[in-house]
Formats: C-alpha cells, structure tokens, sequence
C-alpha cells in the first residue's frame, strides 16, 4: 500500500513532467489504477464485425446468431456494442443489422465482469439524496455520457 506522502509525490513527479495542475494529475493517477479494466471495456466495444454468418462472431462473447430478416429472410450480424444503460456499467447494448436490407435491432445483454465504467453514488440536490452516477472509462464511446478523460479537461 502506498503512503499518502508517497502518492503525493508520484502526484507531483507527473505534474512537474506534463505541466497538469495538481487534480488533474492525481485524476490521470486513478485511471492508470483503472488500465486494466479500461483495456478490457475498449476491447469488448471495439471488434470488427464477421463478414457473413458462417464464421463465429469476433465480439469476444456469447452473443445471439443472427435472426432471419422479416423483411428480405437474409441473417442479421452482429456489427456494434455499446454501454446499455446510464447507470448499470456490466450492461451493453448489441446491435444487429440484416446482411441484405437496412434492418436492425438492438439486444440488451448483461456481460458480467466486463464493465464500460465505474459507478457511484453522489449526494444531489436540497434534500441531499444520493443517486447513482456512472463514469465511463477514457476510449469507450457512450452514447448517452461522455467519457471521464474528455470530462476533466472541460473541467480544467
């Protein structure tokens, strides 16, 4: 475990290095701690797609094969995943598209110990009631929350 005089002066040694103020270097410091699962979460969001349905889905998981279209009977691929909610970070949104026709729809799917972010809980408002507020992790693209890397440089 790192001392508290130990962590400042890491603090410190990147500050001097990179020119940030002293909250933003401590901040950098706790996403390194979070590589690991960052890594992770921007691996499972960003695979390329299979070119037909004959060949396993590249997305690293278990996801559905492709229905039938309703529309032209040619298979939906899998072709995109994206975080699912605003506030549950193990749960992601697959989007499948027909192989033939502009068709899609979107699977909600729970991928247990691959989260797209951290979530915590915050005192809002006069009645000081906690909420639930995630922070997504720098490189996965949420559609809904921006990702804490592109949030504390507004902030600076």
């Amino acid at each position: 475990m790192t001392t508290n005089r130990g962590r400042k002066d890491v603090i410190r040694d990147r500050m001097a290095a990179t020119g940030e103020t002293y909250n933003v270097a401590a901040s950098h410091l706790k996403a390194m701690k979070d590589t690991a699962a960052t890594r992770a979460a921007v691996l499972t969001q960003r695979w390329t797609p299979a070119g037909s349905a004959d060949v396993p889905c590249p997305c690293g998981s278990t996801c559905e094969p492709g229905e039938t279209c309703g529309r032209c009977h040619a298979r939906h691929l899998h072709v995109k995943r994206y975080p699912g909610s605003v506030t549950d970070v193990e749960v992601w949104a697959d989007r499948y598209a027909c192989a033939g026709c502009p068709s899609s729809y979107t699977l909600t799917v729970r991928l247990a110990g691959r989260p797209w972010g951290v979530a915590g809980t915050v005192i809002r408002g006069g009645s000081a009631e906690e909420v639930v507020r995630a922070t997504v992790f720098p490189g996965v693209a949420h559609p809904l929350l921006r990702a804490a890397a592109a949030t504390e440089s507004e902030d600076a």
